[in-house]
């Protein structure tokens, strides 16, 4: 489905610019109709109809995101009506506040126009060039719809690279660590499994730091770290790994999830040329996987309040390009208590239009930052003109 998206929208994008034109116009005063309050009993008839049911507490198959967003509401005494077509979570919400309701879908956001950075900011390549031309440091690289291209881009940029679909990834199909022209054709065709046209960069170096930007300001800032286990001079890696499977927490919940024991570990030692019997020395990081996902073991440290100044500048400059009031960034620098222009390889390497906001909420180490609040105040910027009443 991903991959027909892509090609879908390549095919009409350019006979939909007119539309998008009028569109643009029409909008501002169509989103003057009370739209909140018809979604509001829409999704009611809809489960009277038997099409679906409405949920006003948290569950737990809710996401993280939806957690996070779901608990702040309820501590500002708003309420959440969500709507389950079928049952099924899809973050379709309604909020209710001194009656007025605001129907969103994921992230509740200003009304009116949207803002053109919606537009472009999850396609990898257009934002490549956007932030390159505004002076944002990017990954060197660029993008192939041939295996030849993607083989001449491996030649010009030259080894470690990344491989990874230009839209809809969320890390799948995304292939780190290419140092070979056989690896290179490999990482292509599975990113092309999502997505026809793959994004081919340097590798750069140094932990990926998620920085979240709201109505113009730095709200958090979290280090995202793949999961590993760090050598004691004489615990094999299997016992490593056992042992921090073994810590309180680890087992049962969304957050702190077990370290991978399976194929995808088996790869990354070879990778590393380790085996499950070695015994890495004192200090020495192991890592089990090349995605820093929490479903693998990734674990995430909120570090805003090490963030440097320069750094910060920077993020926020990345969101005034980009011109949309919610704002997640993915950033790879060595450390980010050190200004980015001092460091070497590191970059921009994603924008995300819809964030994941838990991130700086259920941190494993940190001060956690309340990245939720901070979408309401925008939110309740705007909610007397935008909530429609109950």
């Amino acid at each position: 489905m991903a991959w027909w998206s892509s090609v879908i929208d390549w095919v009409i994008g350019p006979y939909t610019r007119a539309i998008d034109r009028v569109w643009r116009w029409l909008k501002p005063k169509v989103s003057r109709l009370p739209w909140d309050g018809i979604a509001f009993r829409t999704m009611h008839w809809a489960q009277r109809l038997g099409l679906g049911r409405v949920v006003t507490e948290l569950k737990d198959d809710h996401s993280l995101r939806t957690r996070a967003l779901w608990e702040e509401a309820k501590r500002r005494g708003i309420e959440i009506f969500e709507f389950r077509p079928f049952g099924r979570s899809v973050e379709l919400m309604v909020a209710r506040h001194r009656g007025k309701l605001f129907a969103f879908d994921g992230l509740p956001r200003p009304r009116g126009q949207d803002s053109p950075g919606l537009e472009w900011m999850d396609d990898k390549a257009v934002m490549r060039e956007r932030m390159a031309a505004a002076g944002v440091p990017v990954a060197r690289g660029g993008v192939a719809m041939l295996v030849k291209r993607a083989l001449e881009l491996y030649d010009e940029v030259g080894p470690p690279l990344i491989a990874k679909p230009r839209l809809g990834s969320r890390s799948r199909h995304t292939a780190m660590h290419i140092t070979t022209r056989d690896q290179m054709v490999k990482a292509f065709y599975s990113a092309q499994k999502l997505c026809p046209w793959v994004v081919i960069e340097e590798e750069l170096r140094g932990p990926v730091f998620r920085a979240t930007v709201i109505a113009g300001k730095l709200v958090g800032v979290a280090r995202r770290d793949v999961p590993n286990v760090v050598g004691d001079g004489h615990s094999t890696v299997g016992e490593l790994v056992a042992l921090a499977n073994a810590q309180p927490g680890r087992q049962g919940n969304d957050i702190y999830t077990v370290l991978p024991t399976e194929e995808v570990a088996q790869e990354e030692l070879t990778r590393q040329g380790y085996a499950w019997s070695s015994v890495p020395r004192l200090g020495q990081q192991v890592f089990l996987a090349q995605k820093v996902n929490r479903g693998l073991g990734g674990v995430t440290h909120e570090v805003t309040d090490e963030t440097h100044i320069d750094n910060r500048q920077l993020f926020e400059k990345i969101a005034q390009v980009v011109g949309d009031p919610i704002i997640g960034i993915d950033f790879i620098v060595s450390s980010v208590a050190e200004p980015w222009h001092t460091q070497a390889a590191c970059g921009l390497i994603e924008c995300n239009s819809l964030p994941f906001i838990d991130l700086h909420h259920y941190p494993i180490a940190g001060r956690p930052q309340n990245a939720a609040g901070a979408v309401w105040d925008l939110v309740s910027y705007h909610w007397g003109s935008a909530a429609s009443s109950g």
